[in-house]
């Protein structure tokens, strides 16, 4: 997004923490491609083919708990990371249902090579996305802000520089970190 279109995205937040209906109608159609593009990775990351649920389905869930927040968002950057860690909670709450002991207790498991979609398959060891979540959870005491940047990037399907706007850090900055906390994840 240029410049012009981040303040307006800003108003657009400003206003609907307001109460205008219409800003809200404007924000999601303006967001929506974004959103979407977050939940596929989400789903095709940490689950694929693994839930009865699509991208669709799972963006509008994330949506109805990002408008039940109203939280005061920021600015576009912020609502994004908001939106991303909502993703990440709605995904994590599907996980355990289903892999509840009445459900079968089913694990499903996903492999780190996700974490860098444009690099060869690596020899990275599964990971089940509760395994994910307990592991930045244990990052977020040691290093909060490498955990955080993790799931903007892996659970929010953030680029590096979206990731370093939502943070108000440089991308070389969220490139170190993102491999710090890539690699503490690993090991």
């Amino acid at each position: 997004m240029q410049p012009n279109e981040n303040l307006n995205i800003t108003d657009l937040l400003t206003s609907w923490r307001s109460g205008s209906a219409q800003a809200k109608n404007q924000l999601m159609d303006a967001l929506y491609p974004l959103l979407k593009r977050q939940a596929v990775a989400a789903l095709s990351k940490c689950a694929p083919g693994k839930l009865s649920l699509s991208a669709t389905d799972l963006l509008h869930e994330s949506y109805f708990r990002l408008i039940e927040q109203r939280a005061p968002y920021q600015n576009r950057a912020h609502f994004l990371a908001v939106a991303a860690c909502t993703l990440k909670r709605v995904l994590l709450d599907l996980i355990r249902e289903r892999d509840a002991e009445k459900r079968g207790g089913a694990l499903d498991f996903v492999s780190l090579d996700w974490i860098e979609p444009n690099q060869q398959s690596s020899a990275h060891s599964p990971l089940h996305l509760t395994q994910l979540i307990n592991g930045l959870e244990q990052l977020q005491k040691r290093d909060p802000d490498a955990a955080q940047l993790l799931e903007l990037r892996m659970l929010g399907g953030l680029s590096n520089e979206d990731a370093a706007e939502v943070m108000g850090i440089s991308v070389a900055t969220a490139g170190r970190r993102f491999a710090f906390a890539r690699a503490w994840l690993a090991r």
